[in-house]
């Protein structure tokens, strides 16, 4: 059996589309960082192993995180907010204390807004 020139030639153009697809991955991956970074108000540490499974990993851990802070904040301003309501017109609990706590919940929900 022999190889023709055009089975070589065959056989780079496959390797060079690989490795073009790998680029295009890994661009999606920094893409996907720098969004995390940015919206997610984080920093992501490079991963200690230019792959992709670590990659993906220190991504979805990034991810994660996120979305459990914004749950969290966003469940923080909604328990001050009514515990603010109750207490100026339920008549139930300590004003002062339910708006202050309705402040700090504001301002940690005011960390995921971009201006």
């Amino acid at each position: 059996m022999s190889i023709t020139p055009q089975a070589i030639q065959d056989l780079f153009d496959e390797l060079e589309a690989s490795k073009q697809a790998r680029l295009r991955a890994w661009g999606v991956l920094q893409r996907l960082r720098a969004l995390l970074c940015d919206l997610g108000n984080v920093t992501i540490d490079p991963p200690s192993k230019k792959t992709f499974d670590v990659e993906g990993a220190i991504l979805e851990q990034a991810l994660k995180k996120c979305l459990s802070d914004r749950e969290t904040a966003l469940k923080d301003l909604a328990n001050a907010a009514k515990r603010v309501d109750k207490a100026a017109f339920g008549h139930q609990g300590d004003f002062g204390q339910a708006h202050q706590a309705l402040l700090k919940a504001l301002d940690r929900a005011g960390e995921f807004i971009r201006n």
